[in-house]
Formats: structure tokens, sequence, C-alpha cells
């Protein structure tokens, strides 16, 4: 358990458990007030003191994904958003992220389980949440209307003492994948006029994620100058989510090549002698970026998507060699696989027991059968 202050943190993390009750309920309710099961649009007005950052926020914000479903001592599901270090309604990449599970959950579950009027019911519920997400992030996140969200120069994202400043290359794409998202949920339900008004918010957004942030070899961790030279593991999180979904990566192949490249050589190879798999940011020169605590860290989650995304991508070679430093270390190394920590240091230390980040190890097995299709 970790301790912010004299706060325990052990909330429950819901990432996949709302979906499941989200499928659920929506196969019963499209209507205006939702579902018992739906945390999106619940609200807390209850209010906390961020630890982090020292300001007054409520406890729930209205149409913005909780962190998590509560904490044990308290009333999970009831009371929600346990993590008070930061004010969660602000963060870029959580509620992006809902977006593309609703996309993957239709595609992947609901579409092929369901009867097409039943489906398309779902997707109704699906894309009414997705798109006040979306349009709440554009008018909020979208600081120079450009159509690309900016993050604050605070840590606004799961890297949670890691901040980004002006546009930022992992949230950036898991916009571009969002936008991407809300709009094939639109052209599907025949919302015409919605999915061309995505489309063209993405067209903008896309231009703007290149000329801010590509540097010819790989995508630059933020605008800021003091991230200058970070190679980020996990800069392409939305591409790969697009990439697992057989959707169109929108970024070109050349740059997603060329990006995994850099990182396998700089993040991977020339980290722990290329023993660990990933390195969170590590500069073209070697070393690693210790400007916060998860910048010199390897997350596993982190470590199996990008190696399932590099296998996906043809380069199974690099992406089992990726993978296998993990590997190796959790078992071999720790004894550690029946409980893989979410974070792993160079020497010493790990972090974060229990979580479901690991999880993101059955993506191999996905790419593995994406390219024998």
């Amino acid at each position: 358990m970790k301790n912010y202050g004299h706060f325990p943190y052990s909330s429950i993390h819901l990432r996949t458990s709302v979906h499941n009750r989200f499928i659920e309920g929506a196969c019963h309710s499209a209507s205006d007030i939702g579902f018992p099961g739906d945390q999106l649009n619940r609200t807390d007005a209850r209010t906390a003191t961020s630890l982090k950052e020292g300001k007054r926020m409520d406890i729930k914000t209205y149409s913005r994904i909780p962190h998590d479903i509560g904490n044990p001592h308290e009333e999970p599901w009831a009371q929600t958003n346990a993590y008070i270090l930061h004010d969660t309604a602000e963060w870029r990449d959580l509620n992006l992220k809902f977006v593309l599970s609703c996309w993957r959950d239709y595609i992947l579950i609901v579409e092929k389980k369901y009867d097409r009027e039943s489906a398309l019911k779902i997707l109704a519920y699906f894309y009414k949440q997705s798109e006040t997400i979306v349009r709440n992030a554009l008018s909020e996140w979208d600081i120079d209307e450009d159509g690309m969200i900016e993050n604050s120069g605070i840590a606004d994202q799961t890297y949670d003492v890691w901040t980004m400043s002006g546009t930022s290359a992992y949230c950036g794409s898991l916009w571009l994948a969002a936008l991407s998202c809300v709009s094939y949920m639109a052209e599907e339900l025949g919302k015409d006029g919605s999915s061309l008004y995505f489309e063209d918010v993405l067209a903008r957004a896309k231009e703007a994620f290149v000329k801010k942030l590509w540097n010819g070899r790989y995508f630059k961790f933020d605008e800021s100058s003091s991230n200058d030279g970070v190679i980020m593991a996990d800069q392409l999180c939305g591409i790969w989510f697009l990439t697992m979904m057989n959707q169109e990566e929108l970024l070109s192949e050349k740059q997603i090549t060329s990006a995994l490249k850099s990182i396998y050589a700089h993040n991977v190879k020339e980290f722990a002698f290329g023993e660990m798999g990933p390195v969170n940011g590590i500069y073209e020169d070697g070393s690693v970026d210790i400007s916060s605590i998860q910048s010199e860290e390897v997350w596993t989650g982190i470590g199996y998507s990008l190696a399932s995304f590099m296998i996906a991508k043809g380069k199974r070679n690099e992406g089992f060699d990726t993978a296998r430093g993990m590997f190796e270390k959790c078992w071999n190394r720790l004894g550690l696989q029946y409980q893989t920590p979410e974070a792993i240091y160079e020497e010493k230390y790990y972090r974060a027991i229990g979580y479901m980040r690991p999880l993101a190890i059955w993506a191999i097995q996905h790419a593995l059968e994406m390219r024998t299709i």
C-alpha cells in the first residue's frame, strides 16, 4: 500500500471492470439517465485538496472517468476517486482511453455477439458518452485551437509525477486515436455530419502533432525545452491501440517504423545492457532521464504493449527481445512473475505490485494472431 501524506492509496482500479458493467448496462438502457453501473455521469460534490498541487477539487466531476471505483475503507462504487494526488478530471489520457475502449469493445465484442439492432443501441450509448468526452476535451484542452490538445505543465496524466507541457507524444497520440474512434462511431450510427466534423478536427490535429513533435527519427516527448532529446517508450500509445484493432494508423509507416527503431535502439538496448525491456525515458546519448522516478522506471505493461506493437509491425525479433528482458527480470531475477510489479528499477527496487497494467502481455498473443490471419 502506498501512502501519500496521511491518505492510504489502496483504491480499486476500474479501467477494465467499468467496461464489463458498461456493456451490461448499455444492453438494458440507453436512456439519458444511464444505468446503475455508469460511473461517467456520477458526481460527488465533496471536495478534497490535491496532495501535489494543493488545490481544492471536486471528488468526482460530471462527464469525467473516475480514476478508481473507491477505497475499501469507504464505499466503493458509491464513493469513487479515492486517489487525490492530482485532480484526475484534468487527466488527458484517462478519459481518452475510455473512448478507445468503447470502440474496441464494440468491434471486438458487441458487433460479434449481439444482433444488429442491439449492437447499435449499445454503440449509441457508447457514442453519447464518448462524444461528450471528446467535445469537452477539445473546448478545454486545445489551448491554441489547432485541433490538438495540450498538457498543462503538471503531471496531468497517468505518469503522475512526470510532467508534460504543451503537446506531448503520449497524450497527443491518444487524442488522435480518440478522434478517429469517435468518428468511426458516428459513421457507424449514420451521424454523417458529426463524423465529418471529427474527421476535420483529426486532420488538423494530426498536422499539428507532426509539425510540433516529429524530428525525423521519433516524436519528441513534448514541446518543452527542458525535455528536449527525451525518447519516450510510450510515445505512440494511441497508434498502438489503433494497430491492435486493425484501424487506420493515422501516421505514416515511415514515422511509425522509425519511432519504433529509435525506441528499440535506445530505450531497450542502451538500458541495463538490453536485459530489462524499455526504460520509460532515455536520451539519445544513452543517459536515462532522471527528471522523475517514473522516467527512470521500466513499466511492464508499457514494455509488453510495445513488444506487441513491434510484432504487429513485423518486427518479431525486436518485439520478443523487448518482452524477454522484462520476463527474465520478473521471473528469474526477482521471482515476482505471479505478482508482477508495475514498475521496475535497474537495480534493487520495484514498485506497485497488483496493478492491471502487466496484463498487456496478452497483446503479444493478439499481435501474433493478427500476423497469421
